[in-house]
């Protein structure tokens, strides 16, 4: 069952147009962003009843050559703090999409919510606002280098899941490359791709090691002492990484050092011209039925079109292709998610993300565990053990804890407000009302510091809604527990991991972002604090971390991404070319190093994302080479004079005057 609501309903703000069109509305977006608005009382929003809903959806076509990336804001206030949660939604470009929103997401108890229709990547944002109280639902195209048109074809809710299917024209070749562009350096055919990769193969030089550098990538030109294992060291003026023999290391990364990435063709399979023979392309074919957000069917068109070049010695190609290309590019770290095979071979220092961080059955908010639990101390235990086959290897310069937390992506949470909102009596809640009662005594003077009518401490075992409003004693009494969570959340484990392995470094947590300074609690157990950082400029935030933790800093992730080739988007951080993209990663790595706590940054990734979507729908121009395995030349050129110069930047000689970067907005699917 399904309820239109009339698109006349729909109010716009600023300058978004809107003209009836033979297939539902033409919408054109400003280059600044618009809004259309969906209003009414709640429940009764568009001029229909929303009672046992399931589903807000809009069918559209996104008419211009890149992503559109939509953003819902479904909002029970007019005042930036009221109860809310915002979805950011990406479009294929040219084909008909049904955008659906669960209303059960509403919570925000879950940032991500699969992909379904053929539609990209979908977040959700915000604390949560339950459905009875919205008001209002916004709807805004994201800033764009220029006005953006689509067609709506639809909006409705639905009582039920809604029916994806729909028919396809096929988008892409064979190769994995968009068909409707053309872009210099695109690969033409099958066959000229198998002549490039052999002779690109046959004639890259072979390098052993890097000229005038330590075997693994360090300064020749200052040496401290070795320990046989990479350490942090500051010598009075900065802070740096230290190579197993002592000379001082400036991690220059690049993250998923892999044969390409997999991108999920079911239920779009007729956007393909050819999807390759199961068969005949065993390797090429990823199985990830294991768990929800990552089911579906997957091919990796960079690995397959390795192996339509070299057939069953595609492996042994691509290792050496790749080992030789990251020496000649200054390369001296494979980051995170890269190929274990490549790893061991390779001889050229790698960080390592450990997998499975320890989790509890019950969660306090989105990944947050019970922290409080011998559950989530039993399962750190089980979790450290992953470092025994890593003791003895100098390489390794260190582990990440995990990447990107989603609970941490939620601005101004404080995670024991969520904790009291969560109905289950969790350890942490009992250790909180611990906490309470060693504080006030009795239950009249939490009453009186809360602004709360209390019988006993344990009323707070039933749930309680936007706690951080009964009182600035509650909010400080919630934020003071917040940090010990936190901590703890760091601790257990990271205690845990040195255990195991004391030679190698702790790396942290790679935070998304470094929102509040709540999340730096715990700190103390890293080495090396992370961040991943797609600024066009990380310089203060390396800056505000250094200076809260006084520890080294190294960012995770950034990148840059250009319109200039044949992708659907750019990147977190978007370019105009690959010459921008160059200057851009110029202008990143000279701007950290004016930063005394920058110890290294690396690129994300190595590849181009799929271009119809990896797991979750991101499908990005970030790579050092495209899906045929061909370099961008001019973004790498760049690359490779920045990372040979690392040390001379290091020590004051920087670009002058700076380069200009041709910036766009932020293109991107979601």
């Amino acid at each position: 069952m399904k309820m239109q609501i009339d698109l006349k309903q729909i109010r716009l703000i600023g300058d978004v147009k809107m003209e009836p069109h033979k297939n539902g509305s033409l919408v054109e977006f400003p280059e600044s962003g618009g809004r259309m608005i969906i209003s009414g009382q709640p429940m009764n929003l568009g001029g229909i009843k929303w009672e046992g809903a399931t589903h807000l959806v809009m069918e559209v076509t996104p008419l211009e050559e890149f992503d559109l990336a939509l953003v819902w804001h479904f909002a029970s206030g007019r005042t930036p703090d009221a109860p809310s949660a915002t979805f950011c939604i990406g479009v294929l470009p040219g084909i008909r999409t049904m955008l659906s929103i669960p209303l059960s997401a509403l919570d925000s108890s879950k940032m991500t919510i699969p992909r379904k229709g053929g539609r990209l990547k979908e977040i959700v944002l915000g604390k949560g606002v339950e459905l009875e109280k919205v008001i209002g639902v916004t709807i805004t195209n994201k800033e764009c280098h220029k006005s953006q048109k689509a067609l709506i074809h639809e909006l409705y809710l639905t009582w039920g899941e809604p029916d994806y299917s729909c028919e396809h024209t096929p988008i892409l070749d064979k190769l994995g490359q968009y068909k409707n562009r053309n872009w210099p350096g695109k690969i033409k055919s099958e066959d000229e791709m198998i002549r490039w990769l052999k002779e690109e193969c046959s004639s890259n030089k072979e390098n052993e090691s890097y000229k005038g550098w330590s075997q693994y990538g360090g300064d020749l030109s200052t040496k401290w002492e070795g320990t046989g294992f990479f350490r942090t060291h500051f010598d009075g003026e900065r802070w740096y990484l230290v190579d197993p023999d002592g000379y001082r290391f400036v991690s220059t990364g690049i993250d998923c050092c892999r044969p390409g990435e997999e991108g999920n063709f079911e239920g779009i399979e007729g956007l393909h011209d050819e999807i390759p023979d199961k068969n005949l392309f065993v390797e090429a074919y990823e199985n990830t039925d294991a768990e929800e957000y990552f089911s579906g069917k997957y091919i990796n068109f960079a690995k397959a079109n390795m192996i339509r070049a070299f057939g069953t010695n595609w492996k042994e190609c691509w290792i050496k292709l790749t080992r030789d290309r990251l020496i000649d590019w200054g390369i001296n770290t494979i980051g995170n998610w890269s190929d274990p095979e490549f790893i061991r071979t390779a001889k050229i220092p790698y960080v390592w993300p450990l997998k499975d961080f320890p989790t509890t059955e019950a969660k306090i908010f989105r990944d947050f565990p019970d922290v409080y639990s011998e559950e989530y101390r039993t399962n750190s235990m089980e979790f450290a053990k992953q470092l025994k086959k890593f003791k003895g290897d100098q390489y390794m310069i260190g582990y990440f804890l995990r990447n990107e937390p989603e609970w941490a992506f939620v601005e101004n949470l404080l995670i024991a407000e969520k904790m009291l909102e969560n109905p289950v009596n969790t350890f942490s809640k009992q250790e909180f009302i611990k906490d309470l009662k060693n504080k006030y005594k009795e239950i009249g003077a939490l009453n009186q510091a809360w602004n709360r009518n209390f019988v006993s401490f344990d009323d707070l075992l039933k749930p309680q809604a936007n706690t951080e409003a009964y009182s600035e004693f509650a909010k400080k009494d919630l934020h003071d527990f917040s940090v010990k969570m936190i901590t703890s959340y760091v601790s257990i484990p990271s205690i845990e991991c040195k255990k195991v392995d004391s030679n190698h470094m702790n790396l942290g947590m790679r935070y998304a972002m470094l929102i509040d300074p709540i999340l730096l609690s715990g700190h103390e157990n890293f080495d090396v604090f992370s961040i991943n950082c797609y600024y066009e400029d990380g310089y203060e935030l390396i800056e505000k971390a250094g200076k809260l933790t006084n520890k080294p800093i190294i960012i995770g992730e950034f990148h840059f991404g250009a319109i200039d080739v044949g992708m659907l988007a750019a990147g977190i951080s978007s370019v105009m070319t690959q010459k921008d993209r160059a200057l851009a990663y110029r202008v990143y790595y000279e701007r950290a190093m004016n930063s005394k706590y920058f110890v290294g940054a690396h690129y994300f990734q190595l590849n181009d994302q799929a271009t119809l979507g990896r797991f979750d729908g991101e499908n990005m121009q970030i790579g050092f080479v495209d899906v045929c395995h061909k370099p961008y030349k001019a973004f790498v050129d760049e690359v490779r004079r920045v990372n040979l110069s690392i040390y001379k930047i290091a020590d004051g000689k920087r670009t002058v005057p700076e380069p200009v970067v041709n910036r766009i907005p932020r293109l991107m699917g979601f």
